[in-house]
């Protein structure tokens, strides 16, 4: 009776997840709970043969108790080995400014909600409302910053949203690149002395702020089918182009004739911006 119950027992646990009525699982959580296996097999040759109804019911109280663990997924404690631990990570990450004197920052991360802008009291700070976050440096006086969010492995049903805030010293060149997936995301470069910056995100809903260039400071945005908004502050020089299908510009901004604004083409100091998207709307303010 070992298998047919077992199979019984995770397929429910699997089809709960995906109509969304318990939390995602992920497979690593099933997995780890391998030695129960043993318990049920020992359960099946000690008492199946001479007392099945009582093989039967302690077969189910097990199998109970894994559903449990699968599904509430608590804390626990070190001596129950057997429990993979949590993916690495954590809810706050941070880069002391040190010697630096430039930064290169890399964020990569899933579907979510993320938002960038400076304002950084170290070189770097990032939070996130899960223990996702993985940070590597390298360099003293040009940092390279790369914030991961960790990989949890394949999972049933859905898997939680992540919302992560990244903060960068504002008074250090930086140079910016983002790959993520879909969701919102808010790039406020406004108070962040970017050098230049990538944005490679999925299907989303993008609003970016342009810094305060010195020199010409290019941005390229690439993303799926996606509402992008590209807010340009007084004072800033800056050129927008687009190239994709079924792609709609307009421009709210009066400072801005066709794609660009009056004093672009004479300025030093200047922001150029060439977006790549698919079926997507350009609002530029």
């Amino acid at each position: 009776m070992v298998w047919p119950l077992l199979l019984i027992v995770l397929g429910l646990v699997f089809l709960a997840a995906n109509l969304g009525f318990i939390p995602g699982v992920r497979l690593v959580d099933v997995l780890a709970l391998w030695p129960l296996l043993l318990v049920l097999i020992g359960l099946e040759l000690a008492l199946a043969h001479r007392h099945p109804l009582a093989a039967l019911a302690s077969e189910l109280g097990v199998l109970a108790f894994a559903a449990a663990l699968v599904i509430l997924q608590p804390a626990y404690p070190q001596w129950f080995s057997f429990i993979a631990p949590a993916p690495g990570g954590s809810t706050s990450v941070s880069v002391p400014r040190g010697s630096a004197t430039a930064l290169n920052f890399h964020l990569t991360g899933g579907a979510g909600t993320f938002t960038l802008h400076g304002g950084a009291t170290d070189l770097v700070n990032v939070t996130s409302d899960r223990s996702d976050l993985v940070l590597h440096t390298s360099g003293t006086r040009t940092v390279t910053a790369r914030v991961d969010e960790s990989d949890e492995g394949p999972r049933f049903g859905g898997t939680p949203s992540a919302h992560v805030d990244a903060r960068l010293a504002s008074d250090v060149p930086v140079s910016v690149d983002v790959d993520a997936g879909a969701g919102e995301f808010t790039v406020d470069l406004s108070d962040v002395r970017a050098t230049d910056a990538r944005l490679n995100v999925g299907a989303a809903s993008l609003r970016l702020v342009l810094p305060r260039p010195s020199g010409n400071v290019s941005v390229t945005v690439s993303a799926g089918a996606s509402s992008v908004v590209i807010e340009i502050p007084d004072g800033v020089e800056a050129s927008v182009s687009t190239s994709g299908a079924l792609m709609s510009v307009r421009s709210e901004n009066p400072r801005v004739a066709g794609t660009q604004t009056s004093a672009y083409a004479s300025a030093a100091d200047r922001v150029t911006v060439r977006v790549t998207a698919g079926a997507s709307s350009v609002v530029i303010r």
